[in-house]
């Protein structure tokens, strides 16, 4: 019979397990150097840029947005499989025990984050106001708070049924959360503080508890939520090595893809196939986008000609990083094997298109540098580190790739 009591523990070994080889394999790489040589550039220019921030800079509401945005989305973790519609259904009025150990892992696993985005935040904090120390730590605990009541709330949205859409209650949880954080940095009077705090609550006895009172749980929206959680995981490792369990979500993006085609023709077999993949695979489309504004945010705020060439450098390398996957996408096709096309044309192949994708990152945030300052030296400085930064990240990608495969 099977034991509820330790199923969870069971479960969570297990995916921990897999995750520590992982972790070990992340850390043999270059990924932890890359990483610090980000955070310490990063630290250096985000107090040079506290130092250059006009009295009307809005400190305070942009932290509020950040921190609510970060308390209100609530990724949980339930260890299930599919196989549990069938056996762990029956006993779903036993499972008690471990959708709370579940949800307990996940708001843990959230703290962490929370603290470090708080913690990043504290800084500009301090530049806003004259709070001390000890009054932007209870800041912060109150936050983690209202970060267990939204993984609660979060929990009771998954209860609702399908024709419903949890958009409005998520509205709920942002509008309040803000409320409360917003209050909290400007150093509110206490009575208008433990007001919103109240208002919360209420909303959760008498909007959110509802849900679980009066609907049951919705075992595909749990597994989808898993399986969501797991490939983030694994799309992440799988930069470092190869993971089998590692499932990619494709869109077509026609539009993209037509002016791709004229735009960037192309003329083998693996740049059409490379260039498809890229742009209809959230994996890398997604992370490209994602690294291009990051980059234009550095290159808009970043103080002094030398921190701007080290970010887009920096960003075009990351990049690169993250696109290493895109080489082996196809090893698994046996149909794309069949083409008659060696593996020297297809790491040409990768590497043009690695080469096209990195290029147009570095001439963007050099002609943005450009368009902000107007300064013809700066635009060839950074066009420059750009340049370098693609040169090098291109041929270490396509050496690492062809030597993992051969």
């Amino acid at each position: 019979m099977m034991q509820l009591d330790t199923l969870w523990k069971e479960r969570a070994g297990a995916f921990w397990k897999i995750a520590l080889r992982y972790f070990r394999l992340i850390g043999n790489s270059s990924f932890l150097f890359t990483l610090v040589l980000t955070l310490i550039f990063g630290a250096y220019y985000y107090s040079e840029l506290l130092k250059v921030l006009p009295d009307a800079f809005p400190g305070l509401a942009i932290m509020t947005v950040i921190a609510a945005a970060v308390i209100v989305r609530t990724p949980l973790r339930f260890f299930l499989s599919e196989a549990d519609l069938v056996f762990l259904l029956p006993a779903e009025d036993r499972l008690a025990g471990y959708f709370r150990k579940s949800l307990l892992y996940s708001f843990l696993l959230q703290v962490f984050i929370t603290v470090v985005v708080l913690t990043i935040l504290a800084p500009l904090y301090q530049h806003e106001t004259n709070a001390g120390t000890a009054y932007y730590v209870f800041v912060i605990t109150v936050l983690v708070l209202l970060k267990g009541v939204n993984v609660v709330m979060k929990w009771m949205e998954l209860h609702l049924p399908a024709h419903q859409s949890v958009i409005g209650y998520t509205f709920i949880r942002l509008v309040l959360t803000m409320l409360v954080t917003y209050m909290l940095l400007i150093q509110a009077l206490w009575i208008y503080v433990a007001l919103a705090a109240g208002i919360i609550v209420a909303t959760l006895f008498f909007v959110f508890y509802p849900l679980q009172r009066n609907y049951a749980i919705k075992w595909d929206n749990l597994l989808k939520l898993d399986e969501k959680q797991s490939m983030k995981f694994y799309r992440t490792a799988n930069l470092f090595t190869d993971v089998p369990k590692l499932k990619q979500s494709v869109k077509q993006r026609r539009t993209i893809s037509a002016m791709a085609e004229k735009l960037l023709p192309s003329n083998t077999v693996y740049e059409t196939l490379y260039q498809k993949a890229f742009i209809r695979s959230n994996e890398y489309f997604g992370i490209y986008i994602r690294l291009l504004f990051i980059g234009f945010i550095v290159i808009a705020f970043v103080p002094g000609i030398t921190g701007r060439m080290i970010g887009a450098a920096l960003i075009v390398y990351m990049t690169a990083v993250q696109l290493r996957t895109l080489y082996p996408h196809f090893q698994a096709h046996v149909m794309v094997k069949l083409y008659p096309v060696s593996e020297t044309e297809q790491g040409k192949a990768y590497r043009a298109l690695l080469v096209r994708l990195l290029g147009v990152q570095a001439t963007s945030f050099a002609v943005l540098s450009f368009l902000l300052r107007f300064n013809v030296i700066e635009l060839f400085l950074v066009a420059l580190a750009g340049a370098l930064a693609v040169s090098f990240a291109s041929l270490r990608g396509a050496k690492g790739k062809l030597k993992a495969v051969n």
